[in-house]
């Protein structure tokens, strides 16, 4: 499925704006998994999560934390899940 431009711009907006916004977390941590753009060789979507004080590091279920510089670059990888 070929994503526009716009489409993939307000889906990073709308994850951001989550973030951005703890008090509407269901838990003091949120769950994420990967941009529909950015699963890995295999095809495969990865799941991980962030947590309330530290909304720039994400914890993959299957590796090492993943800390990121903006939410702009967080949200190229990482979305909402």
């Amino acid at each position: 499925m070929v994503r526009s431009l716009e489409a993939i711009e307000a889906r990073k907006r709308d994850d951001m704006q989550m973030i951005r916004s703890p008090r509407l977390w269901p838990q003091r941590h949120l769950r994420l998994k990967t941009q529909p753009w950015a699963v890995g060789a295999d095809g495969r979507t990865r799941f991980g999560r962030m947590e309330q004080d530290d909304q720039l590091t994400v914890y993959p279920d299957d590796g090492e934390p993943i800390m990121f510089d903006s939410l702009e670059q967080l949200t190229e990888v990482w979305s909402v899940d």
